[in-house]
């Protein structure tokens, strides 16, 4: 896997991460909500789980520090101040968005075939 394709995972783990924590935010803001450890059956406070998502945080932020090793493996692979740009991700998902293109056009012709 090239430096950048790492980057960029853990990059993306960092946004999914942001957004699971907003939904748990909202989860707990609704005085209904309640959430057990599945391990004990214990009630889980909001506290419990922020915890935890700071240690989740942490790895990551820890293995991204890890594969650019702090940062001194990347110079100069940005191409923006956001994100890293990957020629070869961006060929992939243009193929695979013609393939999806191609398989529903077959499927709406294999359907007024029958």
């Amino acid at each position: 896997m090239s430096l950048a394709r790492e980057i960029n995972k853990k990059l993306d783990e960092i946004i999914e991460y942001n957004k699971q924590l907003i939904a748990v935010n909202k989860d707990y803001n609704n005085p209904d909500f309640s959430m057990t450890d599945a391990n004990t059956g214990e009630k889980v406070t909001k506290e419990m789980v922020l915890n935890k998502a700071t240690e989740v945080y942490e790895e990551i932020i820890d293995d991204l520090n890890k594969i650019t090793n702090n940062g001194n493996n990347c110079k100069n692979i940005f191409d923006n101040l956001y994100y890293i740009n990957d020629m070869g991700e961006d060929r992939r998902i243009a193929e695979e968005i013609k393939r999806n293109k191609l398989n529903i056009e077959k499927a709406k012709q294999n359907g007024k075939n029958n």
